[in-house]
C-alpha cells in the first residue's frame, strides 16, 4: 500500500475525552427544542483548520455505548486476540486517521498494533494483497487509551475513495476492563486468538455482527464538511442488510456523491437502536450524546435529528 505516516497530531487532537464535556441547563433546553426540527443548520465547527494546517472531515462514525449483556465478547475471547472490522466510508480523501475509543472503559485500554487495509469484500475477513498499512499513535505502533477517552491516530498519507470500505485490524494483549462498542453495526467483525493484524486472511476466525473500540474515521478533505444523523434504530439501520451498507444514511451518502455540488460532504451515522431522548435506555440519552456525537465530529456543519419514538 503506497501509504506513509504523516506528521504526528498534537496532544489536544490525540486525546479527546468527549464524555467529560457537560452541557449547561440552558444548552440542554435549547437542544431539546431543536429536536422538533429534522434539520439543524450549524456553522463550521471542529475539524475546520486554520491556514497551513490539515483539514479533517469525518467520513465514518458510530455512537459508542456499553454493550448490552448479550452483545459483549467474553474476557476469554479478548485475551491475546486479533479483531478485524470493516467500515464503509462516505467521502474520500488524501489521508486518513482513526479514532480508538475507550469511552466506557474503567481502566486504560492497550492495543499492541493497529493496521488498516482494503477488504476483498464487505462480508469477508480477507484483505487485498499489498494494501496494508500500520497506524501509529504519537509515533508508536502501540497505544494506551485512558479510561473514558478517545485517542486519534497519526495521519496515514493514503488516498481512500468515496463510498469505499476500509478494514481496521487491531491486537489486544489483555481484555478491556469494560468494552466500548456499537452493537447495531449491521456489519460482521472477525476475531481470532493471536497477533494476525497484517494477515491477508483470517480463515478460522470467529464472527460477530458488532463493532468494538472504534468510533470514527476522518479523511483529509480540503473544503469538505460533514452532516451528522443523530437518532435511534431507524437511523442506526433497523431492517438494513447485514454487510449491505444500505442504511438510509448510506443512501444519503450516495445521493451526496451523485452531485458535484455536494460531493465533499460526508455523512456520519450516530444512531443507537432503542435510544431515548432524555433518559438512558440502550446507550446514553440523546442529550448526553450531543457534545461527543455532534459537536466533536470533525468538519460537521449540519445535523439531522430523528429521535423520540422510544420511551
Amino acid at each position: 500500500m503506497l501509504c506513509s505516516a504523516g506528521k504526528k497530531t498534537d496532544l489536544a487532537e490525540r486525546r479527546t475525552n468527549v464524555h467529560a464535556m457537560k452541557l449547561s441547563a440552558t444548552k440542554r433546553g435549547a437542544f431539546a427544542f431543536t429536536l422538533a426540527s429534522l434539520l439543524l443548520l450549524r456553522g463550521p465547527m471542529s475539524g475546520q483548520s486554520g491556514s497551513g494546517s490539515r483539514q479533517w472531515v469525518g467520513s465514518w462514525a458510530a455512537s459508542q455505548q456499553v454493550p448490552e449483556p448479550k452483545n459483549p465478547l467474553t474476557a476469554d475471547d479478548l485475551r491475546d486476540v486479533t479483531i478485524r472490522q470493516i467500515f464503509h466510508l462516505s467521502i474520500g480523501g488524501s489521508s486518513l486517521r482513526l479514532h480508538v475509543s475507550n469511552a466506557f472503559g474503567i481502566e486504560p485500554l492497550h492495543l499492541t498494533s493497529v493496521h488498516t487495509a482494503r477488504p476483498v469484500s464487505t462480508s469477508s475477513p480477507s484483505i487485498v494483497l499489498g494494501f496494508d498499512a500500520a497506524l501509529t499513535f504519537s509515533g508508536s505502533a502501540a497505544v494506551t487509551v485512558p479510561a473514558g477517552a478517545d485517542y486519534i491516530s497519526d495521519p496515514v498519507n493514503c488516498p481512500v475513495g468515496a463510498l469505499s470500505s476500509l478494514t481496521v485490524t487491531f491486537h489486544l494483549d489483555a481484555a478491556p476492563s469494560r468494552e466500548t462498542g456499537h452493537p447495531g453495526s449491521r456489519a460482521t467483525s472477525y476475531y481470532l486468538h493471536g497477533d494476525f493484524v497484517s494477515a491477508i486472511d483470517l480463515p478460522n476466525a470467529n464472527r460477530v455482527d458488532r463493532w468494538y473500540q472504534i468510533s470514527g474515521i476522518d479523511v483529509e478533505a480540503p473544503s469538505g464538511a460533514s452532516v451528522v444523523a443523530l437518532g435511534d434504530s431507524i437511523t442506526d439501520g433497523h431492517a438494513a442488510t447485514t454487510n449491505g451498507n444500505d442504511r438510509w444514511t448510506d443512501v444519503l451518502a450516495e445521493r451526496l456523491q451523485a452531485s458535484a455540488v455536494t460531493r465533499k460532504i460526508g455523512a456520519l451515522n450516530q444512531g443507537i437502536g432503542g435510544n431515548h431522548l432524555l433518559t438512558d435506555g440502550l446507550g446514553p440519552n440523546a442529550l448526553a450524546r450531543f457534545d461527543g456525537d455532534i459537536v466533536a465530529q470533525p468538519g460537521v456543519h449540519w445535523t439531522i435529528v430523528l429521535e423520540g419514538i422510544n420511551f
